[in-house]
Order: structure tokens, then C-alpha cells, then sequence
């Protein structure tokens, strides 16, 4: 069944980024970067499906033509600040179940609705993941498209040349989008993210697929927790220690041994999403044998072509039961718990507990060479409280010391001030 996802972030020189880098990363091609005087060559990357430029209906009608290089090496010109935003990227996910062609029209379409709304250009690279990264945990499935759009409107000048002219409308502040009576940018990328549901939908629907949905698994009414992001610091360890035991695994069949592969993970964050769906397949499993239960009794109606007593409806005794009858069919009319289900509901409260204590340390997470595995994140996050209230009370133990010191000492001359020198 295809999953939704649609996100989007922006380009930005604040974060150390360029425009010409991200086109090249995605595209996979080398290309110079006028702004910073250097070549950016990412030719040699794997699992780049297809790169094209997307221009506005207006601008394609026009026969206009834009090289990839000077589209963003004129979105870079076209920003004078430091912490301008050079491009906006928008990451969609392709529906496995889709053939590559139509994974390519589907991404190109949703490219060019976004195109025409804010009259920006889309460079719409489709990645699809590579063997080295499947054979390090990848999913293959995980086919999807990084679509870079600039940040201003293109036009025609009278060279007939494309020119970045004003902002887009999604990169306008609340309050420009407030007084030209538009909503919040909140809103506009909830919009664009059922433009891509029903884009999607659209495509799914012509080969009688499953449809996606945009809105959260609370408001779909399902009980099912999301996910936490991995991140791409947190996504490599988690390959990088599979890989080391897939390696440890080989080694040891060739020594005729048996080795088995830890699958435990390397993140606090891989530890909370897979305690998560844990979490999620236990409901799953609850919800499916709560069906059955209930759809049992009917399967034995249909069957036999006759009424029986449902889980709900306990037998009515001919004769007037006595104390011990009555308790009797109470037991019966009551929902059975097995031990295995009591024991799944505390499994499954512990795991969320530790959960809650793993998430207080993800503030710890940037240190990844830290050994925290024999330590919980409740026990560490004492500690550190403890120590600090230990420094508390030796500074202010120190500070007492000095100031009876002095007290009983004169104080010397201050020394001479030394002169300051500039670099």
C-alpha cells in the first residue's frame, strides 16, 4: 500500500547552503557554481532515475529554455542577503505499485500544478534507493522525487531571455500574505500537501490501487502512532552497524561458526521507533482479534442457518438459575482476557514508559561515540542533575570560603592593566 508523504523546506545561505550544491546533489550532474567560484560534481552519483526542468505553462507555451546551471546560478544572483533563501525543495514520495513511467508523470504533474500556482521553475530529480543502500537496510520500495523550485517568479525580458523577477507567495511573511488577504504559509503548504494527495489519488485510482491520505492518523480516526524522523546522522549509524554485522555474519560462515546478527538498534531514536511499532502491532494485533471474535458467532450463523447466542447475548436458562449459575454466565457474558493479552497491554505500557525516558534524552543524541546502552535515559538525566546540584553547592561552598578570606586579609593592588592588541 503506497504511504503519504509530502514535505517541504527551504534553501538557505544561514544554513551553509547553495542553491547550484542542492541542484547538483539531486540531479546528479556537475555544475559550476558562479557565486562561490567552484565546480560542484556529483556525476558519479547512484540511483538517479530521471532530472528535468519544469517550466510554467506560460514560459513552455512561449518556447522558452532554461539550462539547469543558469536557472540556479541566477537564483543565487537574484538574492543579495546573506541569509537570503535561494530555493525551496518539496520531497514527495512515488507509489511502489506505480510502473516508472507513471511515477515520472505523476512527480512531473505535481511539478507543474506547483509551477503554474506560484509561476516558479522545478527541477524535478526522481531518486529511486541503489543496491549498496538496500543491501545496508534501505527500503527498495523507497522510489521518490526532490523537486527544487525557485524562490521568485520567472518572466521573459525583452531579450527573451528568463529572468527571476518577486518572491513567490509561499516565501512571503504572514503578515505581506495577511495584507495582500491571503492565509497564513501554515495553510498554503496544507494546501499544496492535498494537491499532492489528490494528484496521487488520481494516478492510483487508473490502476485500482489503494489510495493515500494527507491528514493525520488521529483525525483518519486510527490508532496508530507516527513515527519520529530519523534523520540523516541517525539513518547512517543505524546502516553503518548493520553492515558491520552483516560482515561480522560472512566472517563468521566462512570459520564454519554461527553468528547472529544483533538487530538492536544504534540510535535512542531507532530504540523509540521500534518500541513504537511494537506499539503499533500490538494494536493491530488486538483490533484483528477483536474482529474475529465478534465475526466467529456470525460465521456460525451463515454456516448453520441459524440463530446462536453472540458473545453479547448470553443463553437464557429455561429455569431460574441459582447464585452459582448466575456467576456462571456473567463469566461467560464478559469479554475473555487471556493471560498472553494482559501480559501484551504491560509489555506494551513499559515499552511506552521507556519511550517517554528515551525521548527526554534525544537532547543527548549529537553524541553518538557515548555508550549509553547499559545506562537509561532516566538514570543518566538523574545523574546529571545530581552533578549539577553537587557544582551548585561547591561554588557556593567556595564562594562562602573566599569571602570570610576576605575578610580577615587586605586586599592587594590591583595589577596594571595590560595593553590590548588587535589582530
Amino acid at each position: 500500500m503506497a504511504i503519504f508523504i509530502a514535505s517541504t523546506k527551504s534553501i538557505s545561505r544561514s544554513s551553509g547552503q547553495s542553491a547550484v550544491a542542492s541542484a547538483s546533489y539531486r540531479a546528479g550532474v556537475e555544475l559550476e557554481d558562479k557565486r562561490y567560484g567552484k565546480t560542484h560534481d556529483y556525476s558519479k552519483k547512484h540511483g538517479v532515475m530521471s532530472a528535468d526542468i519544469i517550466l510554467p505553462s506560460a514560459l513552455a507555451d512561449a518556447k522558452a529554455t532554461v539550462d539547469r546551471g543558469d536557472l540556479w546560478n541566477k537564483a543565487e544572483a537574484a538574492e543579495k542577503r546573506k541569509d537570503a533563501r535561494v530555493a525551496r525543495e518539496w520531497l514527495v514520495n512515488l507509489p511502489y505499485e506505480l510502473s516508472e513511467q507513471d511515477r515520472k508523470e505523476l512527480a512531473h504533474q505535481f511539478a507543474q500544478t506547483l509551477a503554474d500556482r506560484y509561476g516558479t521553475i522545478a527541477d524535478c530529480a526522481i531518486h529511486q534507493p541503489t543496491q549498496k543502500e538496500i543491501d545496508r537496510g534501505a527500503d527498495p520500495r523507497n522510489f521518490h522525487a526532490h523537486i527544487l523550485f525557485t524562490t521568485r517568479t520567472a518572466e521573459l525580458d525583452d531579450n527573451f531571455e528568463i529572468v527571476l523577477k518577486d518572491k513567490a507567495t509561499i516565501e512571503l511573511s504572514d503578515n505581506k500574505r495577511r495584507s495582500l488577504g491571503l492565509e497564513r504559509v501554515s495553510e498554503e503548504i496544507k494546501e499544496v500537501r492535498k494537491i499532492w494527495e489528490q494528484t496521487a489519488n488520481d494516478k492510483l485510482a487508473e490502476h485500482d490501487h489503494k489510495l493515500v491520505d494527507s491528514r493525520s492518523y488521529a483525525a483518519q480516526g486510527k490508532n496508530i502512532e507516527p513515527q519520529i524522523k530519523m534523520g540523516s546522522v541517525a539513518t547512517k549509524l543505524e546502516r553503518d552497524k548493520y553492515e558491520d554485522e552483516l560482515k561480522k555474519a560472512a566472517q563468521a560462515e566462512k570459520q564454519g561458526e554461527v553468528y547472529e546478527i544483533d538487530e538492536t538498534p544504534a540510535t535512542i531514536r531507532g530504540e523509540i521507533n521500534a518500541m513504537i511499532a511494537e506499539r503499533n502491532e500490538l494494536v493491530r494485533n488486538a483490533a484483528i482479534a477483536e474482529n474475529q471474535r465478534i465475526n466467529d458467532p456470525a460465521d456460525q450463523v451463515i454456516l448453520e442457518g441459524k440463530a446462536t447466542p453472540t458473545p453479547f447475548d448470553p443463553p437464557k436458562p429455561k429455569s431460574k438459575p441459582n447464585r452459582d449459575t448466575q456467576d456462571a454466565l456473567q463469566d461467560e457474558s464478559a469479554p475473555k482476557e487471556s493471560h498472553s493479552s494482559r501480559s501484551a497491554s504491560q509489555s506494551m505500557l513499559e515499552r511506552l514508559r521507556a519511550k517517554r525516558d528515551a525521548q527526554n534524552a534525544l537532547q543527548d543524541e549529537s553524541a553518538p561515540q557515548e555508550h549509553r546502552s547499559s545506562i537509561s535515559a532516566s538514570q543518566s538525566t538523574l545523574e546529571r542533575l545530581r552533578a549539577k546540584h553537587d557544582a551548585a553547592q561547591e561554588a557556593k561552598k567556595s564562594t562562602t570560603i573566599a569571602s570570610e578570606s576576605r575578610q580577615s586579609t587586605p586586599e592587594p593592588d590591583p595589577p596594571s592593566p595590560s595593553p590590548r592588541f588587535r589582530m
